[in-house]
């Protein structure tokens, strides 16, 4: 427990300070919406586009991995759609949509990252970011292909398919995780110079995410939204990582690492771009920003629980 601890504090400790340092109006809004920008348009790209383009991908394609993670993930954000559907039928198609991809989009630059990387050090990096390498781009791509179709009735299949490029096109960590893989791909080492750049700017995402995320919180009211938000939090939190354990150590088998890497990553609070795709669409902005702030404050238990049930593969 006391390894768990010291896990979480630290990260919860970088958190607290950005909300303090807004809330003490030391940092204003717009300065954080700023540093917000920074991280996901420069830091956060460099460090993904780095670890995705020098992780030695396994010459068995780990199937069982991805399989384990996406399918809990696509399954909880169906659920939590059809759920919303009966449970708020005066809620609008598109709003179902971003209740559900709120309930199984989880942080995963800003809390994922660094949490699994200290509690279980750079071994569990091959698998966190084999599964980081399409993360977003699998879930936003079905997000924003549902919003088109939900906002625009009389728009084809074909039409939302198509639309998708120009809507993915200024996601900065997307393109990064893209052109990442395909220089993994490639076959091709990243030159020295480049990777000690990238390397040194990667480092900052961390950090500075964290303050960011905490920046974020002190300007989120929840009052209006607290019953989605709960809602959208115990898919989020509860749900989909014990699914995801269940499918990974009892369907697949995976490494004990893998199944506590990916539980841990599907374990994590709702990220950001919920708000970010709820803001694009104007449709259910309240619920997404208020499941931000619940899921992180509830993840203080549940990631506690979860980091001393896998305490025998804490880093020590």
């Amino acid at each position: 427990m006391l390894t768990a601890a010291s896990v979480i504090f630290p990260v919860i400790a970088i958190i607290a300070l950005g909300f303090f340092l807004v809330r003490a109006n030391m940092f204003t809004p717009h300065q954080n919406t700023a540093l917000n920008k920074f991280v996901f348009m420069i830091a956060a790209p460099a460090l993904l586009f780095r670890n995705v383009a020098v992780t030695e991908f396994p010459e068995a394609t780990p199937w069982g991995l991805w399989l384990s993670y996406y399918l809990v993930m696509f399954g909880c954000m169906a659920l939590s759609i059809g759920l919303a559907r009966v449970l708020m039928p005066r809620r609008s198609g598109a709003a179902w949509v971003i209740i559900g991809f709120g309930s199984s989009f989880s942080n995963t630059v800003m809390l994922g990252i660094p949490i699994i990387l200290t509690a279980f050090g750079e071994a569990a990096a091959l698998p966190l970011f084999l599964v980081l390498a399409f993360h977003g781009l699998l879930i936003f791509s079905t997000g924003i292909l549902l919003m088109e179709l939900t906002t625009a009735p009389s728009r084809s299949l074909r039409g939302a398919i198509l639309a998708l490029p120009q809507a993915l096109s200024n996601q900065s960590v997307l393109i990064a995780l893209l052109a990442g893989v395909l220089w993994n791909m490639s076959g091709l080492n990243l030159p020295g110079p480049a990777d000690r750049f990238l390397n040194i700017l990667g480092q900052a995402a961390i950090p500075l995410a964290l303050v960011a995320i905490g920046g974020t919180l002190a300007t989120v009211s929840v009052r209006h939204s607290v019953g989605v938000a709960v809602y959208m939090s115990g898919f989020k939190l509860v749900v989909q990582p014990a699914a995801t354990y269940g499918v990974a150590n009892f369907v697949f088998g995976l490494p004990p690492l893998w199944v506590a890497t990916i539980t841990l990553l599907a374990a994590m609070p709702t990220g950001v771009l919920a708000s970010v795709l709820a803001e694009q669409y104007r449709a259910a902005s309240g619920a997404a920003s208020s499941s931000i702030m619940v899921s992180c404050v509830a993840a203080i238990a549940t990631l506690s629980f979860w980091l001393t049930f896998f305490a025998p593969l804490l880093r020590a």
